[in-house]
């Protein structure tokens, strides 16, 4: 069953809503741990989603769960760090939506990366996407770009056609340029400047380069076990 459990003093009135999904560039996990240390944002709640397996993440030795929000006096982040099923994924986004709208949130910003095929050096751009042409409006003042064509999908578009269904219109997306097959640190630093240019808050660029040096250090250390146990299986396999 899909529901969210309210720890800590949850508050999400008046404030912007970050919404990050787990998918290319790895742009939501590099996005959420960022957010979460350099804006010292606290964890206020869990979500559970039907349909998902028992799984965990681990982070320091300790268990956390996949799907929480996090928030501090100036934005609130809902993260999730694991694929929802697809069946699972339109309740799933309504239920949250509703938990955004009933909790009067500013804004609902669902984030993410645009795949494309990125060159050494290139301009990694970050776009805008809205329902209405007032709300473009506002990102245009804000010196964000707006992606003019192209097509789009999964829970970006959900958020969206929900919180247009539901009279709710303060609500964008923003997705940044990214290699969908590699964890992309430049396209989410672009992606943060954005954010924190239009919620103005302040973009450590140093902190960045803090938490994507343990990221990449998780990745590493993350891959040494998985070969170190592939090639103990492939020892076993030829005894």
């Amino acid at each position: 069953m899909n529901r969210i459990n309210e720890i800590n003093n949850l508050n999400l009135k008046g404030k912007p809503l970050i919404q990050s999904f787990s998918g290319s560039g790895a742009i939501g996990t590099i996005l959420s741990t960022f957010l979460v240390k350099s804006l010292k944002m606290e964890q206020v709640a869990v979500v559970h989603a039907e349909d998902l397996p028992p799984v965990a993440i681990i982070k320091d030795g300790l268990i956390e769960q996949p799907i929480r929000i996090f928030q501090n006096d100036q934005i609130a982040l809902m993260s999730c760090e694991v694929s929802i099923p697809y069946s699972a994924v339109p309740d799933f986004i309504e239920m949250l939506v509703d938990f955004y709208i009933e909790n009067e949130v500013s804004y609902i910003v669902p984030v993410g990366g645009l795949p494309s095929i990125m060159t050494p050096y290139e301009e990694i751009n970050c776009y805008g996407i809205a329902n209405n042409k007032e709300t473009l409006s506002f990102l245009e003042e804000k010196g964000v770009e707006f992606l003019e064509e192209g097509v789009i999908y999964g829970t970006v578009v959900q958020t969206l056609e929900l919180c247009g269904n539901k009279g709710f219109d303060d609500n964008f997306a923003l997705l940044v340029e990214c290699d969908p097959n590699t964890a992309s640190y430049d396209s989410t630093k672009a992606l943060v400047e954005n954010l924190s240019k239009i919620f103005d808050f302040e973009f450590d660029e140093e902190e960045f380069e803090n938490v994507s040096n343990i990221i990449k250090s998780r990745i590493l250390e993350s891959t040494k076990i998985f070969r170190e146990d592939t090639m103990d299986k492939t020892r076993e396999s030829h005894l």
